[in-house]
């Protein structure tokens, strides 16, 4: 059975604000007395009241993420996986997680209420655009924050894939397996990873002597059915005519590509390779098994949480800006173009 701070105050002889104090190992109190009142909490099995405790620090022991809901949300199996990442660490440091997923016109309302309503104690951001307004408030309001993705802000402290090294791996593998018309498949414009990824392919292309044609660019918004849509437009429009290979920037917008290309009764890989980006699990479970940039998806979120735990305890991380590596995982779906095309 346990007791109350004012049952063991009582049992102390002490007052509530003594033993709170020697509780929270206050240096006001004589080393003795928080000795004594700490061996008597232990014997009597107290148990302080956290959200109380929590308030009273002006700590609600809450990490916010900030997340649009379209044209991606928590489903995303991206985020899926990044989550349990952040979960893992945050439930481990006795921290909770809180994702308001509002529409994106709704983001700076949902970052007002967290900052004004004291409702968590930090931020993880993720999908950072090229301008992102969302830094320089939590800056201003001094709210700790760790980014998923980079920014060229010196100050900011972020984790993220190496997505361009990676794009340029997906693109190697194409070339090397006989492409030399590769296609990209987008996401949007205005975030961060997607520039990226675009300039990892362009860079593997120009180091091959090959000069991209604008109608070897798609542009998608990372969803399946964006990328469906996105690609179905294509193939009608006959744009793929003198391309034998597709990049998919991420593995939702591969796979709907994938469908769009069976609709049409395209075969993946002899009429067109295919490769993604993340490494979901899906991306092994569909036929053909896509190949893919394999990010260490579990990994970010571990180390986004640890990051921002570290800034909320006062410590300052030994690294600011944590790139991690990612890998070329290669499956049926890129195989060589069938002769007729590469030599044509």
């Amino acid at each position: 059975m346990t007791v109350t701070m004012k049952q063991l105050a009582d049992e102390c002889g002490f007052s509530k604000a003594t033993v709170s104090r020697a509780l929270n190992n206050d240096s006001r109190v004589k080393d003795d007395t928080r000795r004594y009142i700490q061996e008597m909490a232990q014997r009597y099995n107290y148990r302080p009241h956290t959200v109380a405790s929590n308030l009273a620090k002006r700590q609600t022991r809450i990490v916010g993420m900030l997340m649009p809901q379209a044209p991606r949300g928590a489903a995303d199996p991206f985020f899926l996986e990044f989550l349990q990442g952040i979960n893992e660490t945050l439930f481990h440091s006795g921290y909770s997680l809180l994702i308001p997923q509002v529409p994106l016109q709704y983001m700076q309302q949902a970052l007002d209420q967290m900052i004004y309503e004291h409702r968590v104690d930090g931020v993880i951001l993720t999908e950072p655009t090229q301008k992102d307004e969302r830094m320089p408030r939590l800056q201003q309001e001094g709210i700790p924050f760790v980014l998923l993705g980079r920014t060229s802000q010196p100050d900011v402290y972020w984790v993220d894939g190496e997505n361009r090294q990676g794009a340029r791996k997906a693109v190697e593998h194409l070339l090397d397996m006989g492409h030399r018309r590769i296609g990209v498949i987008e996401g949007e414009a205005n975030q961060v990873a997607t520039a990226n990824r675009v300039r990892g392919y362009e860079e593997a292309l120009q180091d091959a002597g090959v000069n991209p044609h604008g109608d070897w660019r798609l542009n998608a918004d990372y969803t399946r059915q964006g990328a469906y849509d996105a690609v179905s437009r294509w193939l009608d429009q006959r744009g793929h005519r003198r391309v034998t290979a597709l990049f998919a920037c991420n593995d939702l917008m591969a796979i709907g590509a994938l469908q769009a290309m069976k609709d049409f009764g395209l075969r993946v890989p002899d009429d067109m390779g295919l490769v993604g980006f993340d490494g979901i699990e899906a991306s092994s479970c569909v036929d053909p098994s896509l190949t893919t940039v394999q990010q260490p998806i579990l990994q970010l979120g571990r180390t986004a949480s640890s990051q921002l735990l570290q800034l909320l305890q006062g410590q300052c991380p030994a690294h600011r800006q944590i790139a991690l590596p990612v890998s070329l995982v290669v499956r049926e779906s890129s195989g060589a173009p069938r002769q007729s095309l590469r030599s044509s």
